[in-house]
Parts: C-alpha cells; structure tokens; sequence
C-alpha cells in the first residue's frame, strides 16, 4: 500500500513538471473513485491515474531494455522487442487497474470470513439481554479481524454522537462487502421501524447460511473447470512447446525459433494463470 502511494507520488511530480494531466489518459469514473475509496489505499482519483499511467511507462522502459538486450544476444529483429515491449505497456497498465480490483476483493474477503461468526456472536448477545451498544462493543474487543475493526470505528463515530444506525452506514459506504452492507441497512431498518432486532438478525444470518451454502457449491463446480484448464494452459502447453523446441527438428524435421516463443512464456501463460486466478477470486464465497 505505502508503495503504489509513493509510486503515484514520484510520477505525479513527473506529470507536474512535464504539464501532463494523467486523467486525460485514464480517467476515473464513479465508480472508479468507489473502488479508489473502498480499496483503503489513501490515494486521490489523480493519484490513481499516476499510478496506472507510471507503472505503463516504468513497465515499457524497463522491457524495452530488457527485450533490446535479448534482441542483440540471439540476434532477432529489433521490431519483435518493439512489439513486445508495447504488449508489455499494456499488460502492466492493465495489471495496475486490476491490483486495486484485486485490494478491493481481498478487503471483501477479509470481512466475508469473520462476518456470520461476528454475528452470531452479535445475537447471543442481544439474546442474553445485552443492550445494542454494549453488545457492538464486545465485538470490537473480540478478535474478528477486519470486522471487529469496522465495529471499532463505528464506536467511534458513536461516541463522537452519532446514533449506531448513521455511524454505521458511514463506515459500511467504505466497505466493499455487499453483505455488511446488508448487515448494516437491516439493523437501520430495523432500528428506525421498532422491529425486533433479535428476530430480524435471525433471519438475516439464516439468508447468510443459505447463501453460502449455494455459493460454495457453485465455487467447488468452477474451481473443478478452472483447474483443468489452467493445467491444460501452463502444464501441457508449454511442455509441448519445450519438447518442439528441443526435439523438433529429430521428430518432425523442423525446428521453432526461440524468439518466436518467447512471447508465449514472457507473457501469455503467466497472463492466462493470473486470468484464471482474478476468475477464481471474483467467485469465490468469501469475496
């Protein structure tokens, strides 16, 4: 985190000195600037654009070199290190938007996992008589990681005066988990209609449970697919390529020139595997 703020830092000056505005390059919508903020990253929406603009730019200098280099060793034509060094400038810009979709479901994830147990933790407590606020406080103490967190800032806010409903709904616009986000709507409902809390907490974590259940079964059946493929992608491909690279011209009386599968081992495995990867995490039943 510290990093991607001061990699944006360096080429925001960069971008001053040279009078370019890097938003002219990437431009940050709505919803955009909610990832920005839900991220936690402590970055402007002209910072995030100098993020993904220097890290294009560090990526294409840096590969530039590195595949001049490899053009001069095995003496291959300069334009395959030109195209692959543009190939690289948009692999890395596109890299960099994904990192901040990626903070975004790790964040997700974090809450999604102590979440149902907070909460049940939440109802026993109002079962046992508890008042609301002493009952949130006791959350706050207990080790629910980044959930305990969230109830920690609310109090906060609470003790600033702000009532728990309000408090709450401003930490949860922070927050990228759709079900605390649910979590906290039901308990502003259910704190400003006079419905008991216990029952419509019940009932909230029954939805949770079932909804869970469904998601990881969904996730087993994708993850089944996923694997096979990524084995098929990264494990038998490119054993074949190795074996045509090393054996070809014996078996078959031809042989493939190594730069023309570079590209393939540089960037196209690595970039299906991550793919796969980004596929798997967005699926999965903990964000």
């Amino acid at each position: 985190m510290d990093f991607v703020v001061d990699f944006s830092a360096f080429w925001s000056k960069i971008f001053s000195k040279l009078s370019i505005n890097p938003q002219s390059i990437i431009r940050t919508s709505k919803a955009t600037k909610l990832m920005i903020l839900q991220s936690g990253i402590d970055i402007t929406p002209e910072g995030y654009s100098s993020f993904v603009v220097g890290m294009g730019l560090s990526s294409l200098m840096l590969s530039a070199l590195y595949f001049f280099l490899i053009a001069a060793y095995f003496q291959f034509t300069p334009y395959l290190a030109v195209f692959l060094s543009l190939i690289m400038l948009f692999v890395s810009t596109f890299m960099a938007v994904s990192y901040f979709n990626f903070i975004v479901h790790s964040r997700t994830r974090d809450v999604e996992l102590n979440l149902l147990d907070s909460l049940r933790h939440l109802l026993s407590e109002l079962r046992s008589g508890i008042p609301l606020h002493d009952a949130i406080e006791s959350i706050a103490r207990e080790n629910y990681g980044v959930v305990s967190e969230l109830f920690r800032q609310s109090l906060v806010r609470i003790k600033e005066g702000d009532e728990i409903s309000d408090a709450f709904m401003e930490i949860s616009i922070r927050t990228p988990s759709v079900t605390f986000q649910r979590f906290v709507a039901t308990l502003s409902y259910a704190m400003g209609s006079g419905v008991n809390i216990v029952n419509v907490l019940e009932n909230f974590i029954r939805e949770i449970e079932i909804s869970r259940r469904n998601s990881i079964s969904i996730y087993t059946n994708e993850s089944v697919k996923y694997s096979i493929f990524l084995i098929f992608i990264t494990g038998i491909i490119p054993g074949l390529l190795v074996l045509l690279l090393s054996q070809g011209s014996i078996l078959a009386g031809f042989r493939i020139a190594i730069p023309l599968v570079a590209p393939f081992y540089l960037l196209l495995f690595p970039l299906a595997k991550y793919l796969i990867i980004m596929r798997l995490v967005g699926i999965s039943p903990w964000g």
